[in-house]
């Protein structure tokens, strides 16, 4: 089929993009889980349970970067993918720890040992993400699997958990160290990786079938994310 859809600018597909993901349909910042969390109405363990379900796809998708890496036609973009996957192996930027070291931390204040997370199976809805990342990163455009990683994730947590680190400090008792994991995500260094998706966009989404793979991308891995922070409801 001929596609019809005429050529945005790239200002006119952020907006439309934008629009998108903050439907409610898919707008992460009014999750319930989020909700609950700014509320101290969600218990440690169901927080504890998102939060492992979290690193149980984000840990082996993080590792996909390099696949975007080795992908990227523009040396800027690509010193920018190379940063993101530092910061979440070894936490270069925020001078902090990997990521997934930040988390066992939180995890343990919440109660969960190794034993608690090793019998915590990947969820459905973890695995759709996890699956989802797996096919954007190596199957589809670079532009595609930037624009997704970049403006419907990284560019929104800032925003998302920077609710949930505003509801943890108020209604629950973790230490500065326990709070590592969420306020990292909420901190610059992710509002820095949020910049390479438009980039990005700007260069290579530039005709209208491009425009159409990235707007499905974009606008999927948003209902992925909102689909995947479900999981609390299992614990």
């Amino acid at each position: 089929m001929t596609n019809t859809t005429s050529v945005l600018s790239t200002d006119e597909l952020l907006s439309q993009l934008d629009e998108g993901l903050f439907h409610p349909v898919r707008n992460r910042l009014e999750h319930p889980f989020v909700r609950a969390v700014m509320a101290g109405t969600a218990t440690k363990n169901q927080i504890a349970g998102w939060l492992h379900q979290f690193s149980l796809w984000a840990d082996p998708s993080n590792k996909l970067f390099g696949v975007l890496w080795a992908k990227c036609p523009d040396e800027d973009l690509r010193q920018g993918i190379l940063e993101n996957m530092l910061e979440e192996e070894h936490g270069e930027s925020s001078q902090t720890a990997g990521h997934m070291e930040l988390i066992e931390a939180t995890l343990g204040e919440l109660g969960w040992d190794k034993k608690r997370c090793d019998d915590d199976d990947l969820h459905v809805e973890s695995w759709a993400i996890r699956h989802w990342w797996e096919v954007v990163f190596r199957d589809r455009s670079f532009v595609e699997g930037l624009a997704s990683l970049s403006y419907a994730g990284e560019r929104l947590n800032p925003l998302v958990f920077g609710r949930l680190e505003q509801g943890l400090r108020e209604h629950y008792d973790l230490s500065e160290n326990g709070l590592l994991s969420v306020a990292v995500h909420a901190s610059d260094v992710e509002e820095e990786h949020g910049v390479l998706g438009p980039t990005a966009m700007r260069r290579y989404a530039t005709s209208a079938d491009i425009q159409d793979a990235v707007r499905f991308a974009v606008l999927h891995t948003g209902d992925m994310y909102y689909y995947q922070y479900n999981v609390w409801t299992y614990y």
